[in-house]
This record gives structure tokens, C-alpha cells and sequence, in this order.
């Protein structure tokens, strides 16, 4: 059995459209109000399940995951997760997020590091994805490479610095299956100097790109792939700080009056 391959299939228009899908959940009683200007997609889960004690905020009926809004922003910043894990997912929530209005997209995650320096709990703020998963390639045409916007990249930077948040800005390598990540492949994107490995920003920055929203990605290096074998974070509780930190200071880069 063959399938037909179009090499050109993000130039042409698409079937089902978010914008279709939004109205969809409208007409059904979702998705009441405005959307939020900005969004953190946030998918450590650990955060997510006391979100709503942590920040006075209110949940969006008519989503899938857990979106809130948060008040100490007038509703303008949100925070989505429980949505699942890779560029799929990701990317069709950030479409969906972008029909409905928004127009900054920021991931928060965990990340593996590629780089020997990059201990666990090191902060790096993702101002490029190498694409190797698939999602991307239904958005841009093929290349190596897809870049976070850079004037988003820049404020998030700013706003670390004045926290006090040391961190590093570098590229992630994106890929969709981390079970078939190999020892050569690793040693490869180090040598360029690849800081992390990751699963989303790839398909997120390419949806960002084709619907001219401004996106970027901060991870929390976790494991890493740096030495001739896999190692696993040591300490999950001072991943859990870290990012609860870093995750502040998200909101302080989204805030409409900042």
C-alpha cells in the first residue's frame, strides 16, 4: 500500500480549522469570555493539581486539560496543562489557543541536557528547535531548524536576569520518540553545542511561525545525555522549586502591564 505525499501540504488549506473547532465549543456553551493574551503551556504535571490554590484564577469550561486564567493579570495571562506530552499535542492546543485569541505561547517543562555543564535544575530559555519529529513539517517547509521569536526570547531573558535566575539561552532538539534517542545522536548535537533535548518545541515554534504568534520555550534540565550513558535527576523536589520559580516568573513576562 502507498500513501500520497505532498511535499508543499502547508501551503494549502486545511479541511478542519481551529477557528471551525472554537466556534464548535461555543455554540456548545464553552469557552465563555475573552482569551488571554498570553498562555504558559505547562507540562510538569506536578505543578498543575494545586494550581488553582497557588493563584487565584479561574478555570475555562469547554477545554481539554486544565486551563486557568489568573486574576492577578485581569484574566489577560493563562496557564494550560494536563494536556499530554509532545509536539501533537502541544501543537494542537497552541492552534486552539490561537483561534480563540491569543497571541503569546510559552512552553514550561523538564528537558534532558545535552551539554556537560548543564546540571539538574540549570534553566535554559529555547530560542531554536532542531525538527526531528513530524508535526513542524505539516506547518513550514523542510529545514534543519525552526527559531523561537526572538523578541519574546529577549523579554523572558530580561526577566530572569532581574529574579536573579541564572540560565542559559540555547537550541533544543526536538524529537518525537525519546526511547530511540542513541548515545551517537547525542554526542552529535552536543558537539554543536545543542543545550537540551525535548519532544515539543519543534511542532510549536513551526505553528507559531505559520500563524504569526509569538512563541517560546524554558525548560528545567532534568536528565541527562551529556556522558557516554543516560542519568536520571537526582533530586525531583528541587526540580519542583525550580520551576515553580521559573513558572512566576512566565507570568511576570506575560502580564499585560509589566
Amino acid at each position: 500500500m502507498s500513501f500520497p505525499i505532498i511535499p508543499d501540504k502547508h501551503r494549502l488549506p486545511a479541511m478542519l480549522t481551529a477557528e471551525q473547532m472554537i466556534a464548535f465549543r461555543r455554540a456548545h456553551g464553552g469557552l465563555a469570555g475573552d482569551a488571554p493574551r498570553g498562555v504558559i503551556i505547562c507540562l510538569y504535571t506536578g505543578i498543575m493539581p494545586r494550581f488553582g490554590w497557588r493563584y487565584r484564577s479561574r478555570r475555562v469550561k469547554g477545554w481539554r486539560g486544565d486551563l486557568y486564567l489568573i486574576d492577578r493579570t485581569a484574566r489577560r495571562v493563562g496557564v494550560l496543562g494536563n494536556i499530554g506530552i509532545g509536539a501533537p499535542a502541544i501543537t494542537n492546543a497552541a492552534e486552539e489557543l490561537i483561534a480563540w485569541g491569543t497571541k503569546r505561547l510559552i512552553l514550561l517543562s523538564l528537558a534532558g541536557g545535552l551539554q556537560p555543564d548543564l546540571a539538574p535544575g540549570s534553566i535554559v530559555v529555547c530560542d531554536r528547535a532542531i525538527r526531528d519529529e513530524g508535526t513542524s513539517y505539516h506547518y513550514l517547509p523542510a529545514a534543519r531548524d525552526v527559531r523561537a521569536t526572538p523578541e519574546l526570547v529577549a523579554a523572558i531573558s530580561r526577566t530572569l536576569e532581574q529574579r536573579g535566575l541564572t540560565h542559559v539561552v540555547g537550541a533544543t532538539w526536538s524529537t518525537d520518540a525519546p526511547y530511540r534517542e542513541t548515545r551517537e545522536e547525542a554526542q552529535q548535537f552536543g558537539a554543536e553545542g545543542i543545550s537540551a533535548v525535548d519532544m515539543e518545541s519543534g511542532g510549536l515554534f513551526a505553528a507559531g511561525t505559520a500563524r504569526s504568534v509569538e512563541v517560546a520555550s524554558t525548560f528545567v534540565i532534568a536528565d541527562s545525555l551529556a556522558g557516554p550513558r543516560w542519568t536520571s535527576p537526582p533530586d525531583m523536589r528541587a526540580l519542583h522549586e525550580r520551576l515553580k520559580a521559573l513558572l512566576d516568573a512566565l507570568i511576570e513576562v506575560l502580564h499585560p502591564d509589566r
